[in-house]
């Protein structure tokens, strides 16, 4: 008997697009990073799309993505909005599912699974 889809672990990714948010990054990726190694499967992943931050949002992307391969550093050549800079995420996602979500923390990263467990039992 084949094993239903539900329980087949993933690879997750998430997508988070940021413009001048150089003051919350280590403490997304931190928790971000975190939250990802309690989720099985994988190889997990994270897609940040800076959306031409005038400060030093990217250069902390660029340093934290040097020592973590799991990060994934979209920069777009200019500030072209949120929606574009989500979708511009979604472009470069390749886990199994996406979660969208913004990086001023008002979403909370440790509710990802779950959203995931939720996911779930849509698959059953």
């Amino acid at each position: 008997m084949a094993t239903p889809v539900a329980s087949k672990p993933l690879r997750v990714s998430l997508a988070i697009p940021l413009y001048n948010e150089e003051e919350v990054v280590p403490e997304l990726i931190r928790r971000t990073t975190s939250v990802l190694d309690s989720i099985p499967g994988g190889p997990h992943e994270l897609v940040f799309v800076d959306d031409g931050s005038s400060d030093r949002t990217l250069e902390v992307l660029e340093g934290a993505a040097a020592s973590d391969d799991r990060i994934v550093v979209v920069a777009l050549s200019r500030n072209f909005g949120h929606q574009l800079a989500l979708a511009a995420g979604l472009d470069q996602v390749s886990g199994d599912v996406a979660v969208l979500m913004d990086g001023d923390l008002q979403d909370p990263p440790e509710a990802v699974p779950t959203l995931l467990e939720s996911y779930h039992k849509g698959l059953t």
